[in-house]
């Protein structure tokens, strides 16, 4: 694996209306899922950076789908609960806007982009990015790392965040659920979000978000899908990245 370096990202974009979507990432190896017409394919990406706003091309098959994503805040880095650096990346959200190539119709949806200053791989065993729209300009995030060997969620180091505006505030706790069919690929995912001094003893302290899959594809060692989720009844996209050693 090449030395990732300040250039590992995750990046995407999503409109579950429009029933478009796309995620890319560059972890070492670079990948991307494309969501259109129903289905969920392995792409390619480019992405181009400069002036106000990078350009996201995303190409499988006969269709490229490009976003313009500007951001709308400021790149916000995201606070660990012991000041470790390692799987934590700094987001900046953005509007996306998409367009099929040749189309003059566009989208206008969410879309963010994550980086690391570090190799979030470094020392894993196992690596997890979700991403879910909770509505207008807000973003959850989790994370999780488990060292080689770790034997399921419960041994992974796992950390959430709300993104609101130009506010990032970290979950106390975040429990991350998958369920995976007869591949070992996903096919739902769940979250529970702990609010610092939030009861616990009362289900309605969390913030709980649960997703199916709506399409996803394996490249390498990491296997990525696009999910319909619903927030606390609120409905959105959420993306799922997973790499395993």
């Amino acid at each position: 694996m090449k030395d990732v370096g300040q250039r590992a990202l995750v990046c995407g974009f999503g409109d579950v209306a429009a029933g478009v979507a796309g995620l890319a990432w560059d972890l070492g190896e670079p990948g991307a899922l494309l969501l259109s017409e129903g289905e969920a394919r392995l792409a390619t990406f480019a992405i181009e950076e400069g002036g106000d706003a990078a350009t996201l091309e995303l190409s499988a098959g006969e269709t490229t789908v490009e976003a313009i994503l500007t951001p709308r805040t400021a790149a916000i880095p995201l606070a660990s609960a012991n000041g470790a650096s390692a799987g934590i990346p700094t987001v900046t959200g953005c509007t996306a806007e998409v367009r099929s190539a040749g189309a003059a119709q566009t989208v206008l949806c969410a879309g963010q982009i994550a980086r690391w200053s570090s190799d979030p791989l470094e020392g894993a065993g196992i690596f997890r990015h979700l991403t879910i729209d909770d509505g207008p300009d807000t973003l959850l995030i989790a994370t999780a790392l488990g060292t080689p060997g770790a034997d399921g969620h419960g041994e992974e180091r796992t950390s959430g965040w709300l993104l609101n505006g130009e506010n990032a505030t970290r979950f106390e706790e975040a429990l991350i659920s998958t369920q995976y069919d007869g591949a070992g690929e996903p096919t739902r995912i769940g979250l529970e979000l702990w609010p610092e001094d939030a009861d616990q003893t009362s289900r309605a302290g969390a913030r709980r978000v649960t997703g199916s899959l709506l399409g996803g594809a394996e490249a390498g060692g990491t296997w990525a899908g696009i999910f319909g989720c619903h927030t606390d009844g609120t409905a959105g996209l959420g993306s799922y990245l997973l790499w395993r050693a």
